[in-house]
């Protein structure tokens, strides 16, 4: 099963994460999209672990529900896998070869560098460009253990739906970026965009210059911290903290208890997570934080990181005006949780 596949076929994009299941159907509209149907629908606590999936029945079921809460029709699904599974490698190879001449090189090269045997891994490679310009190529390989990417190709299975590609989580964040910078409607040569994923369990930092990925870390903090606090605050079991959360059933003492702590707690780690990446990446400043996740709904939270960052901080939404997507009203309020889903999703629109 190639990671870079491309199918022409209609396909659903589902974002499994460990919170819940986010399901999104797009159609092409010209020039631009639609996003037509979204579906979403939580998972229990411990279904997805450290990236994986720990129960496919549970999981299975939560796609099951959130393909019929979106009233997609669609049979065929795109999915990703957690960048953490992914190991990938860049061969520098003369310009004008072969398909067949460069799949002989990676397949030597993967041999050599991949920590697993051939035969236990799904493989993949991609031409990303020139090395030296009209000289050389690079090759991106990509590879991931074969168990990995099986166990989500059957949990769409179990749901009754077709795995059409399978991806991998950075590509597809990198395309729902595309349209979210879009949204920002200036000339972005030669800026550094940070966007800022708020999980559930972790937090994931990506750094887009020119609109590519240069580099991209996780930590360990997101919003079932929040659950948990709440949870325990005010003796309710985790479902049911979860769903308080979501509505804002919560008593009037809750935004200075525990919101407005959670939203300080947010930009330490927005702080935290730019210091790692400047050092990482030689720079001295990033022109702009993009925050996404469904934390980046949670009120003022914006303001707040952009005060104690002192970088501009705007919410992803990949639905906004100028972005190239016009999504429907029940699906344009998810927006800053679909950057990834978007990503998806354009790999299933005919």
């Amino acid at each position: 099963m190639g990671l870079f596949q491309k199918k022409n076929r209609p396909a659903l994009g589902i974002d499994i994460g460990s919170a819940g299941i986010k399901v999104l159907e797009m159609s092409a509209a010209g020039k631009n999209y639609r996003a037509d149907r979204a579906g979403f629908e939580p998972l229990p606590k411990n279904a997805i672990v450290e990236h994986g999936i720990a129960d496919l029945d549970a999981a299975s079921q939560a796609i099951r529900r959130a393909v019929a809460h979106s009233q997609s029709s669609r049979k065929y699904a795109v999915v990703a896998v957690s960048p953490t599974h992914i190991i990938t490698r860049t061969l520098t190879l003369p310009a004008g070869l072969s398909d067949g001449e460069i799949e002989e090189q990676v397949m030597i090269e993967a041999a050599q560098q991949i920590p697993h045997p051939l035969d236990e891994i799904y493989l993949d490679f991609s031409v990303t460009g020139g090395a030296r310009e009209g000289s050389d190529d690079q090759v991106l390989i990509t590879a991931c253990r074969r168990e990995i990417v099986e166990d989500y190709a059957a949990v769409l299975e179990l749901a009754g739906l077709s795995p059409s590609v399978v991806d991998i989580g950075v590509f597809a964040i990198e395309r729902g970026f595309g349209f979210v910078a879009k949204g920002l409607g200036e000339d972005l040569d030669g800026r550094a965009i940070g966007l800022m994923d708020f999980g559930d369990v972790s937090t994931r930092l990506d750094l887009f210059v020119d609109g590519r990925s240069v580099y991209g870390r996780e930590q360990n903090f997101g919003g079932r911290i929040l659950t948990e606090n709440i949870r325990s605050r005010y003796g309710v079991d985790y479902r049911e903290a979860e769903a308080m959360k979501r509505t804002g059933d919560l008593p009037q003492n809750y935004t200075q208890d525990l919101l407005t702590p959670f939203r300080d707690a947010m930009a330490r780690e927005a702080a935290r997570a730019l210091e790692f990446c400047l050092t990482a990446t030689q720079r001295s400043y990033v022109d702009a934080l993009m925050i996404s996740g469904g934390c980046a709904q949670i009120a003022e939270v914006a303001s707040v990181i952009e005060a104690y960052i002192g970088v501009p901080t705007l919410i992803a939404d990949p639905f906004a005006e100028g972005t190239g997507i016009r999504a429907a009203k029940l699906v344009e309020r998810h927006g800053p949780t679909m950057v990834k889903a978007v990503g998806l999703a354009l790999r299933g629109v005919a």
